[in-house]
């Protein structure tokens, strides 16, 4: 997978659903069926901001992807406590889960192909 281009596009994705968790946090947490506080549902949205532009920087965007990482690890965390029987957008929340897990998956790929091929790694730094 080439890196600039993954950079690029999950930077932009980023700092979009960052917007979106930071401007609206009461919807995204009612339409997931999320018990959480919109504080927290903020401070993701400012994580994947902050994610975002720093894969859209002139860096190379190893340690970006492994952020994505953890917080595609924390994104899933928050998000099972939304898969108990008692939430009736469970389905809503499992679908969820199920994207953020796949996207992990490729977060992950990312990040180890960054870390491994040190010179596509620094040439995506543009």
């Amino acid at each position: 997978m080439n890196l600039l281009i993954a950079k690029r596009a999950l930077g932009l994705i980023s700092i979009g659903l960052g917007v979106v968790a930071v401007a609206a946090p009461n919807r995204v947490s009612k339409h997931l069926g999320l018990q959480a506080e919109e504080d927290a549902i903020s401070a993701f949205g400012a994580r994947e901001i902050a994610s975002g532009a720093g894969l859209l920087s002139p860096v190379k965007p190893g340690p970006w992807f492994w952020m994505r990482v953890g917080g595609d690890v924390m994104d899933l965390a928050g998000i099972a406590k939304a898969l108990g029987r008692d939430n009736p957008k469970r389905h809503i929340a499992g679908l969820v889960a199920l994207t953020v897990a796949a996207i992990a998956v490729v977060d992950t790929i990312l990040a180890v192909q960054a870390l491994v091929d040190k010179r596509e790694n620094e040439a995506a730094a543009t």
